[in-house]
């Protein structure tokens, strides 16, 4: 007798990830039609094992899978080798790179991955049909074409199936259609955006700094390093040129012009010198700096403030990227309503 609802372990996603729950009753129209749908796979379904979604190692995946049904998507199901396809060569390059425990855990990640993307075609694909939305034979065709010499943009299988990329084009077009639906990106989010980010486009400040720098001689201990730099500054406080105390006296290749480093940014430098360099005003020495390399003094020549592109150069990028983010967000929100409403059950 053809009971009025389904009770399996059923699994939708929401922006968080998949979860299991419990489907609500489903029509008897509809489970006879998934009953008459499994009873015909499971019956064409031969013996033999696929070998891309079988690993070893670990228990419950060291057994083979046969061709069956991976999930069932409201009326519809997916096949195991339609998963298969669908993984494709992947299969070997993870199988290259791991073995063992590890093999097994990233080809149940990439199984979930591919599978998750076929269930949200096959979604996508029963909306468009039932808004009318079709694609052509000569749309098809020309779309295949131009994929067998430039197949960027769509999954491989797309490129190996007509069948497929038509069901690619048409999710695509009722995504577009859906998705795209009423979003705009007005210029005062564009202006708010610049205003709060700012430090984005705002290249970093740079230092103009001089550099005498100590390295510790052989079997010299680290008391005696430091008394030669205190005699330095010593010297330094006296009066003595900076830059020629480091053409003297600096292990630094730039010593030779005076412990010039140039105009450079704080993320260049060792942390503790980047700290020092926060407390400088120009023309001021820092003192003694111990880093892992030796000690170091620093003196502050100028600094130069970082630039802010202006608005107009970069309001374009902004507004783009603003849309981009609106659209993922719609269809994040669209795909997660089409899976709350629809039946999905995932076979293994």
């Amino acid at each position: 007798m053809m009971h009025a609802h389904l009770s399996s372990r059923v699994l939708s996603r929401d922006r968080r990830g998949w979860r299991t729950t419990r489907m609500p009753a489903v029509p008897a129209m509809v489970l006879c039609v998934i009953v008459c749908l499994v009873s015909v796979v499971s019956a064409q379904s031969p013996a033999t094992p696929d070998p891309r979604l079988t690993t070893s190692g670990t228990s419950g995946e060291g057994q083979a899978l046969t061709d069956g049904i991976a999930a069932v998507v409201n009326t519809e199901i997916i096949t195991v080798s339609e998963l298969q396809t669908e993984i494709g060569d992947e299969f070997f390059r993870l199988k290259a790179r791991y073995e063992g425990d590890e093999l097994a855990e990233h080809l149940s990640r990439k199984r979930h991955e591919v599978l998750n993307r076929m269930i949200e075609r096959k979604l996508l694909v029963q909306e468009a049909k039932a808004k009318n939305i079709l694609v052509s034979d000569e749309e098809v065709e020309q779309v295949w074409e131009q994929t067998r010499s430039n197949p960027a943009g769509f999954p491989p299988t797309a490129t190996q199936s007509k069948a497929v990329l038509r069901e690619e084009l048409m999710a695509r077009r009722v995504r577009d259609i859906e998705v795209r639906r009423g979003i705009v990106v007005v210029p005062k989010e564009v202006r708010a955006y610049f205003q709060e980010q700012q430090q984005r486009f705002t290249s970093p400040g740079t230092h103009h700094i001089r550099q005498i720098l100590l390295l510790p001689k052989l079997d010299e201990t680290r008391e005696t390093l430091k008394t030669r730099a205190e005699v330095l500054m010593s010297q330094l406080e006296e009066g003595t040129s900076f830059e020629k105390l480091a053409e003297l006296f600096s292990d630094g290749s730039e010593s030779v012009m005076g412990g010039d480093l140039g105009f450079v940014t704080k993320d260049e430098l060792l942390a503790p010198l980047a700290d020092a360099l926060d407390k400088l005003s120009p023309g001021e020495v820092s003192p003694l700096i111990e880093t892992e390399i030796g000690i170091h003094i620093l003196r502050l020549e100028e600094n130069r403030p970082g630039i802010t592109e202006p608005f107009e150069n970069v309001k374009d990028a902004i507004g783009n990227q603003l849309f981009q983010e609106k659209i993922q967000e719609s269809h994040d929100t669209w795909i997660s309503s089409l899976k709350d409403k629809a039946y999905i059950e995932i076979r293994f």
